[in-house]
């Protein structure tokens, strides 16, 4: 009998970069090859895919206010160690996840305390994190909005893509773009947020390629999360798929050949 060859394999965070082979490029060749491919398909509607957490904008601030509100609440009062290292922990330090964030503080989860106070922090900041009220805590990483906005200037289809949903993030995050400086509200932009905010972030980004594909040619996507790239790689195999290497989740993802590698818009 025939073995049945072996599954491919799964990498998590750094593990999955070292893996993945990258384009050899630097940051600045990577966006100047992408606005020239904007202008070499432009009888072809050149489309460009943007996430919008952690590849436009930094949302550590937004984390890091929501803790700052949890530390001073009377739900955090019995956990004062917690707080003091958390307090004294710096917006950039602020990871992917809470438990990144509280690992960067030192704290230790395995220490029953620090998991009751995660536990109480974490549940103060679901019901706030993905809400309208707290975007304006977000910063747009430098050059983000000038580079899409040279995008727009060529002739691109911009479509921002994020895994925020409507209901609880639609108006805040419309304000903000235009409030930013990048091009919204005005024809080839467009907005694609999940429906509810239970819907899973990558079928919802995978389903989002019959969106794509009727708005013409993607030339290039942007995107922070290595599940999500690997699948855009796949549904659009011809297109530049650029890793925007900020944080992103320890999910284990296969890795990929033909990929770029951006750790940021400022050249």
């Amino acid at each position: 009998n025939r073995e049945k060859p072996s599954p491919p394999a799964l990498h998590s965070r750094d593990a999955w970069i070292q893996a993945s082979r990258f384009h050899d490029l630097n940051d600045a060749d990577i966006l100047s090859e992408v606005k020239a491919r904007v202008t070499r398909h432009i009888d072809a509607r050149p489309g460009v895919l943007l996430d919008l957490d952690s590849t436009l904008y930094e949302v550590g601030p937004r984390t890091h206010e929501i803790l700052r509100e949890w530390a001073r609440n009377p739900s955090s009062r019995e956990f004062e160690e917690v707080r003091k290292r958390l307090d004294a922990l710096s917006p950039a330090r602020v990871g992917y996840s809470l438990r990144d964030t509280f690992l960067a503080a030192g704290l230790d989860l395995t220490r029953p305390e620090v998991l009751a106070a995660w536990n109480s922090a974490k549940d103060f900041w679901n019901r706030r994190f993905f809400t309208n009220q707290y975007l304006d805590h977000d910063h747009a990483y430098p050059g983000a909005a000038q580079f899409v906005q040279e995008l727009y200037k060529l002739g691109a289809e911009l479509i921002y893509l994020t895994g925020r949903d409507e209901p609880n993030m639609g108006e805040g995050t419309r304000s903000r773009l235009k409030k930013d400086g990048f091009p919204w509200g005005v024809e080839r932009t467009h907005l694609l947020m999940k429906a509810a905010a239970n819907l899973d972030d990558l079928s919802h980004k995978v389903e989002a390629a019959h969106f794509v594909r009727g708005k013409g040619k993607l030339i290039a996507s942007f995107e922070n999360e290595p599940k999500n790239v690997a699948a855009l790689h796949e549904i659009f195999p011809d297109a530049m798929h650029v890793f925007m290497d900020t944080v992103f989740s320890d999910h284990p993802t296969e890795a990929r050949e033909g990929l770029y590698r951006l750790r940021g818009f400022k050249s």
